[in-house]
């Protein structure tokens, strides 16, 4: 069941997602320090895939707190805009472009030199926990806690790999607690190693998952497979062609696909119930915009009228309140209406129906008026392929 406590957190993330990202961007303006060598275009390209990522992970959490996809999609994009992206920076800006002019710059090197590599495992781990938050059975269930696991040693060998911070130009300086016995251990070679058997298992649980899917379920593994897909695509393509720019901003939108191919599974399949969401909060946004806007014209309007009393302007916020507060069941029911009526018209036209039947039923004594009534409106609410009206007579005495 959903947990309040749970809707609170992930919208907090949520909010500290966007004032990371804007704060990051105020330091990049700032320092014009780049340690990821992206273009503009691909950096505001990022910026709005790991919001893309956060905001889906957000609508998961809301519906369902249990399915862990929604806490790793807000999690890729706080590490990603949260940690990884500000630690490069403010790394950059001491021991690159200032060296010594900030405390900690070394450290955020550290943390910035290592971190990518979680952030990148749990992007492949989606399609693997996609779309039930599970594994797609109990041997892939043994699968996945040994990817975790490898995951895990990798990001601790890479934490402690003595050498230079990075490969690129200017170098960062050597990694302050690296372990000289780590020295000559093929770093390059695991981690390719990790990447091949992450994106092999990730191929091969959808493959199977495919398989045993019916229905809707198959419709957003299609989804999730074209997302799968085209990121490879904007893994591969890039190099290929040889283009920089485009390149970034490509790879950026096919790693975004992920959430996305969520999101239409949530809106299209009704993966989560999440029709039942959208429509609540698109009542309740339009309801406090409404009732907002009536407290404030009755607030004015009442000061005006008051103005000759004593406490005239405490006077019209208490009677205001007591208006709003008198109008909210109304003004909802008719906003619900009216979201019904344009953007959920069948379940608005089924309701009507029903409805309508109910009146009927009231008045209707004919048997056999009642049982074709039934018909028609089991016909025009549900569609089914047959309809059959089974009547068990009693016996009077």
């Amino acid at each position: 069941m959903r947990r309040p406590w749970t809707t609170w957190l992930a919208w907090g993330l949520w909010v500290l997602l966007l004032a990371l990202s804007a704060a990051g961007w105020v330091v990049r303006t700032a320092w014009h320090a780049v340690p990821d060598d992206l273009s503009t275009s691909g950096a505001i390209a990022f910026t709005a895939a790991m919001i893309v990522f956060g905001t889906v992970g957000v609508l998961v959490v809301m519906h369902v707190p249990a399915n862990p996809l929604g806490w790793m999609f807000l999690a890729i994009a706080l590490l990603v805009e949260g940690l990884i992206g500000p630690a490069g920076q403010y790394a950059y800006q001491g021991l690159v472009q200032e060296p010594g002019s900030l405390p900690g710059a070394l450290l955020a090197a550290w943390v910035y030199n290592w971190l990518w590599f979680p952030a990148v495992a749990l992007i492949l781990l989606v399609p693997i926990l996609y779309p039930t938050g599970r594994a797609p059975g109990r041997r892939w269930g043994v699968v996945l806690n040994g990817l975790i696991g490898m995951v895990t040693v990798i990001t601790m060998l890479i934490m402690f790999n003595p050498g230079p911070l990075n490969d690129a130009t200017p170098p960062l300086p050597d990694n302050p607690v690296g372990i000289g016995a780590l020295e000559s251990a093929p770093g390059d070679a695991i981690i390719a190693i990790a990447f091949f058997l992450l994106v092999v298992s990730a191929a091969l649980s959808m493959i199977v998952r495919f398989r045993r899917s019916r229905g809707d379920e198959r419709q957003q593994m299609k989804w999730m497979t074209f997302a799968a897909v085209f990121l490879a695509a904007g893994v591969i393509v890039p190099d290929l062609v040889g283009i920089k720019d485009t390149g970034d901003v490509f790879f950026a939108v096919s790693v975004s696909m992920l959430p996305i191919a969520l999101g239409i599974a949530m809106l299209k399949y009704r993966l989560y119930d999440i029709d039942r969401l959208i429509n609540r909060t698109l009542v309740y946004v339009a309801l406090t915009v409404v009732l907002g806007a009536a407290y404030v014209g009755l607030v004015l309007g009442g000061q005006a009228l008051f103005a000759s009393f004593a406490g005239g302007s405490n006077l019209a916020i208490a009677a205001s309140t007591l208006v709003v507060a008198a109008l909210f069941l109304p003004v909802r029911s008719r906003v619900q209406r009216f979201v019904d009526r344009r953007f959920y018209r069948r379940r608005y036209d089924a309701q009507r129906t029903l409805e309508g039947f109910g009146a009927r039923l009231r008045e209707q004594v004919d048997l056999e008026t009642l049982r074709s009534d039934l018909g028609v409106v089991v016909e025009d609410t549900m569609q089914p392929a047959h309809v059959s009206v089974w009547l068990r007579a009693k016996e009077l005495r």
